[in-house]
């Protein structure tokens, strides 16, 4: 039941959403040649200089996280890596299917810092609670 409210707010957007980890993996994405490639203007330095999605239109450029940002993003990790890389990462067994299930992050000795099990398909970690739980560990 978590699909579509984890995956709508990618095309309609949020007012009340964050964008900045969105942007700074697009230009992961961006530097790496994943497509679309050109959603970012980066100066010599790398920096960004400009977003395309800073000129949406209805003032809707202004909210936290703008309409199709983070769907364009799912389409950059999707294209360049699960796509361009599928037979690396699909399961062994063909008559199985890939879902995320969790998120587990653990420190250089194998402790576990951070622990989340998904509640159904498209159910996802939330980024920010991630950042401050492995921030408050350091």
């Amino acid at each position: 039941w978590m699909t579509l409210p984890a995956v709508l707010p990618g095309y309609f957007g949020n007012p009340n959403g964050r964008r900045e980890w969105i942007e700074t993996s697009l230009k992961q994405g961006q530097l790496a040649g994943r497509w679309p490639d050109n959603i970012l203007e980066l100066d010599n330095d790398q920096n960004i200089v400009g977003n395309k999605f800073d000129n949406t239109p209805f003032g809707l450029s202004s909210w936290g996280r703008r309409p199709f940002e983070l769907a364009t993003l799912r389409l950059q990790s999707l294209i360049g890596i699960q796509i361009k890389h599928y037979d690396e990462l699909k399961p062994v067994d063909d008559r199985c299917l890939t879902q995320q299930g969790g998120c587990a992050i653990v420190e250089k000795g194998g402790n576990s810092i951070y622990s989340w099990v998904d509640r159904g398909l498209c159910d996802v970690p939330d980024i920010h609670d991630i950042l401050e739980e492995i921030s408050a560990d350091n």
